[in-house]
């Protein structure tokens, strides 16, 4: 089970003529969500290829600009186009006032676009409706930052394992409903009364591909608990740590600290973003494989595939 990572933006602050603003593309075969949607967030997945038809939800860290300024024109490009398929918008509570009183001016264009407005608060916890026609179960956690933000979980469903139809045929089981059965990992009964179990017959479960998103944040609990064995960690690196004091100071972390949680997390890999427009991200990078065996720096544009273990 795969999913594609594209980075969409991996600036702090502000864009750059290299790097747009915070966003960032988690694509399942059935469809996909963007986690933060900063300035020029839609033309970016554009220009990745994604359709805008397909997406299923935005997740907003939260309402700092680089983070949110993108929405509004998100949704009323979505409205333009007619869509009438619901979409799902996250992010910590005040994101209803704004949009709200964008609508009363007129300044969203939604049509008959229905917004599924979730408002996040306390410690997080699943997001309801957040599948879509993707079938990605989300999660929340609050996360450390100088304003109300939450990091999310990205997961694939995991899926039933594999069954060799021709050994459940031998054992005497018939096509048909105990076939579904076994496959669902239950034990069946036959006709004569004998008893089948799915060991032997069923593989193991086929685990589902899974990402955290954690900007913006210092190290903190919701980090780790959100990139707790996940296939890929998605972490702010603003600067490098010989400034990790300013890091701390406004709310970010370094890359070694990003590294620090990764692997604390026991995250498989981990993806450095939202780099300072005055950071070295080669340093960056580096500093931070000294703490965590799989390291990259993300490029706006530049996919990653993701696999389960």
């Amino acid at each position: 089970m795969r999913l594609n990572v594209i980075p969409l933006g991996t600036s702090a602050g502000r864009p750059t003529l290299l790097r747009g603003a915070s966003a960032l593309a988690v694509v399942d075969e059935a469809g996909w969500v963007m986690c933060d949607c900063g300035e020029g967030a839609q033309l970016a997945a554009m220009r990745a290829g994604l359709t805008l038809s397909r997406l299923d939800a935005v997740l907003i860290t939260h309402l700092h600009g680089d983070h949110f300024n993108g929405l509004p024109g998100l949704l009323g490009s979505l409205g333009l186009d007619g869509r009438e398929r619901p979409l799902l918008v996250a992010g910590p509570r005040g994101i209803a006032r704004v949009l709200e009183e964008l609508g009363r001016v007129g300044a969203l264009g939604l049509g008959d676009m229905p917004v599924n407005l979730i408002e996040l608060d306390g410690d997080g916890g699943a997001i309801p409706e957040s599948s879509g026609g993707a079938g990605l179960q989300v999660v929340s956690r609050p996360l450390s930052h100088r304003a109300p933000t939450f990091g999310y979980r990205v997961a694939q469903t995991d899926r039933p394992g594999k069954i060799d139809v021709a050994a459940a045929l031998a054992r005497g089981v018939p096509p048909g409903p105990l076939l579904g059965k076994l496959k669902l990992g239950e034990s069946v009964r036959l006709p004569d009364g004998s008893e089948v179990s799915p060991e032997g017959i069923v593989g193991p479960i086929q685990r589902g591909t899974c990402v955290a998103y954690t900007l913006d944040t210092v190290p903190c609990e919701g980090a780790v608990a959100l990139g707790r064995d996940v296939d890929l960690l998605v972490h702010e690196a603003t600067y490098e740590h010989a400034r990790a004091q300013l890091a701390r100071e406004r709310g970010h972390s370094s890359g070694v600290e990003a590294a620090q949680v990764a692997s604390e997390a026991g995250a498989r890999r981990l993806l450095l973003t939202h780099f300072s427009p005055s950071s070295d991200v080669g340093r960056v990078q580096a500093e931070a494989a000294e703490q965590h065996e799989h390291v990259l720096a993300a490029e706006d544009g530049e996919a990653l595939e993701i696999e389960s273990r």
